[in-house]
């Protein structure tokens, strides 16, 4: 009370997300009360996880299902794990091998919709399946050619459903249609500013242009 018709309030909430504000003072609502109030958590002082998922397969890659659902590729073990927002597992898609559905040290995965591609790393190729596991097409083999890789790392989709994968030892970006044609290559094996080294993370920003996490030249790329 600052006694002078104003007050100061101080709330914790514990949960973050949309909520509504009552404040009443002799049971009667003060002005613009309810009100809405949008919580939102601060990220830069996190240190506390409010949750932790016990994945021992090596994990290396994440997505999420639009139920909520968290996929994990894991390296060690070369399969998918599934579990749900509690962080129980609900199961796992494929295993060790290089038969259709099957992994090699899988790093990156992309869910869209009911559709998930795997960058399937040691198999040096691309995998679509459903996010309930059954396979759906693979293209890509060993090599520095068209509808070739050599350790794929991580794939991201675009909004005209493009496939943008980084080509971690051709030290390349490609860009595929869903039928795994061939559409663009960003070459970074070339002179000057323009190159670059085993790129890794792949991002997109609002304008479309490609972000490129490049661990061997140690920059960042944009395209």
């Amino acid at each position: 009370d600052h006694r002078d018709g104003t007050y100061t309030i101080t709330l914790t909430p514990q949960t973050a997300g949309p909520h509504q504000l009552l404040i009443t003072m002799d049971g009667q609502h003060v002005q613009n009360s309810p009100c809405d109030l949008d919580v939102r958590r601060n990220y830069n002082i996190l240190c506390n996880p409010e949750q932790v998922i016990k994945c021992s397969g090596g994990p290396s890659g994440i997505a999420i299902h639009d139920s909520g659902d968290i996929y994990v590729a894991c390296v060690r073990d070369s399969s998918v794990h599934v579990f749900d927002q509690a962080g129980q597992q609900k199961g796992t898609i494929g295993r060790v091998g290089s038969g259709d559905g099957q992994f090699n040290a899988p790093r990156g995965l992309f869910i869209k919709g009911d559709v998930m591609y795997v960058a399937d790393s040691w198999n040096h190729c691309i995998q679509k399946l459903t996010t309930g596991g059954q396979f759906l097409q693979k293209f890509g083999q060993r090599g520095s050619g068209q509808r070739e890789f050599r350790y794929p790392r991580f794939i991201i989709v675009d909004e005209r459903n493009r496939l943008i994968v980084s080509d971690y030892d051709n030290h390349r970006v490609v860009i595929l249609d869903q039928a795994g044609t061939w559409l663009l290559t960003i070459n970074g094996n070339v002179t000057g500013s323009h190159g670059f080294q085993h790129p890794q993370g792949l991002a997109l920003d609002p304008q479309g242009n490609i972000h490129v996490a490049a661990y061997g030249s140690n920059t960042i790329k944009v395209f």
